[in-house]
């Protein structure tokens, strides 16, 4: 009896390590395929934006427009860099330079990195690479043109825009022909992993399943609810943790902009010298402190219930017009310049959370506004979208440089010109826009400003 507890013990063993190596392998090729079709998305995006850009500089001869023309080519460009460099066998550090140029989660470069060394020979990636260098050269020629154009309109030289137009329409629509054709080598790549492993795992699994019960049904019964329990255990300590983080976040990394502002209202009073504009300021102040009072307690009622708050109607031109009373003033005891241009005014969503929000966008805009221009502005704007309210958040401060955009939502993640900031605030921002079932994108010129674009369902 022994001898066959031994046998039995040693397959389970055996077929569990079969398994852990084919799972091992197939998540490997399964999160690699995931971070190409990210890649793909954003080589594609780039490509389209820097299309429509280039298209808007031609008519228009806005100097902006040509500046967000090379900013989005130089993402395919980027991905070109890391293609060739992988496929020269060249030092990995610049394929990992040119897949982060590209917009590339800078987790996803050993997937993307390994993948292609390990498959460069393989039939189904050779064509898709193939593809992707037919996809460069058209981009090379995009940004050919793109260039060849500005210099003729930077020199005063007529240009044929209806021909540079049906050239960039005709490359645009080829690289969309090239991106379907790599996406679908991507998805023949997963099927036939998870047609493989789903062929492993059934085998496996029956081997498994057929000794486990034979050995230890009683014990797995056991273990499963014990494993239940902790898991239990764990999600309970772990929505208490988040809730904790949030509430030191709360008082903490929300009170700072009031307070700033409110440093900057104390600024201007000890400046007035008229005594009866004295009680308007204090009145301010005082709406501030009431504001931020019933903030807090808002936080506080979120984390003391067990489960979150539900969607609700908000009034957003009120959450809007209370958040720029809290943050109305610079430190230094400039008034803050604020423009709105709301069409939409309601939706439903946690109201807490959209304060966060706002309150962490436009205290940002705050700290990194330009003082080396004329002017310092932050404009608020929301629309419709399809089934979607967009808000937009845009500043005319010092913008974001190019490698920091993949990053700023990371948690910690801290700029070098503020030395006083927890990282935290983007992080929390993004994971309310998340908890509301929203998205958030930026956009950033260095030297020309910042823009938040938030999306939020109806």
């Amino acid at each position: 009896m022994k001898r066959v507890i031994i046998a039995l013990t040693s397959i389970v063993l055996v077929a569990t390590a079969a398994i852990g190596i084919t799972h091992y392998y197939s998540v490997k090729i399964l999160s690699a395929g995931r971070a190409y079709t990210n890649f793909q998305s954003q080589y594609s995006a780039g490509e389209k934006d820097a299309t429509r850009h280039l298209m808007s500089y031609i008519y228009s001869h806005e100097e902006t427009d040509y500046l967000f023309f090379k900013n989005d080519i130089s993402i395919p460009k980027g991905d070109s860099i890391a293609r060739e460099a992988l496929s020269a066998g060249k030092d990995i550090k610049i394929a990992r330079i040119g897949f982060l140029m590209g917009g590339n989660h800078p987790d996803d470069l050993p997937e993307l990195i390994w993948f292609f060394k390990k498959f460069k020979n393989v039939d189904f990636f050779k064509e898709a690479i193939l593809t992707w260098q037919q996809a460069d050269i058209m981009v090379a020629k995009l940004d050919a043109i793109g260039s060849q154009a500005y210099n003729n309109i930077r020199s005063g030289k007529p240009i044929d825009k209806e021909e540079l137009i049906l050239q960039i329409n005709t490359i645009s629509d080829n690289l969309t022909i090239k991106q379907q054709n790599f996406s679908a080598l991507l998805g023949t790549t997963s099927r036939m992993v998870d047609h493989y492993v789903l062929i492993a795992d059934l085998s496996v699994s029956i081997i498994i399943l057929g000794c486990s019960a034979l050995l230890a049904g009683i014990m797995l019964r056991k273990l499963h609810t014990s494993k239940k329990v902790i898991i239990e255990q764990n999600l309970s300590l772990k929505n208490m943790n988040e809730r904790i983080n949030k509430f030191v976040y709360g008082v903490t990394h929300d009170l700072r902009s009031p307070l700033s502002s409110l440093t900057g209202l104390v600024a201007v009073l000890e400046r007035e010298k008229d005594i009866s504009k004295i009680s308007g300021y204090t009145t301010m102040m005082r709406e501030s402190i009431q504001l931020q009072d019933q903030h807090i307690q808002d936080v506080l009622n979120t984390i003391s219930n067990d489960s979150r708050k539900g969607a609700e109607l908000c009034n957003l031109g009120e959450i809007v017009n209370d958040v720029i009373s809290q943050n109305s003033f610079f430190a230094e005891g400039q008034k803050v310049k604020f423009l709105s241009e709301l069409e939409v005014w309601e939706l439903k969503c946690n109201v807490t959370d959209l304060k966060t929000v706002f309150n962490n966008l436009i205290s940002n805009a705050i700290k990194y506004a330009d003082f080396n221009k004329p002017e310092q502005w932050i404009k608020v704007r929301s629309y419709r979208k399809d089934k979607h309210c967009v808000i937009e958040i845009e500043d005319n401060g010092i913008g974001i440089k190019p490698e920091q955009r993949g990053s700023i939502f990371n948690k910690f993640f801290k700029s070098g010109s503020n030395k006083k900031s927890m990282g935290l605030g983007l992080y929390f921002t993004k994971q309310a826009i998340e908890d509301m079932n929203g998205t958030i994108a930026v956009r950033s010129l260095l030297g020309g400003g910042t823009s938040f674009i938030v999306s939020l369902p109806l």
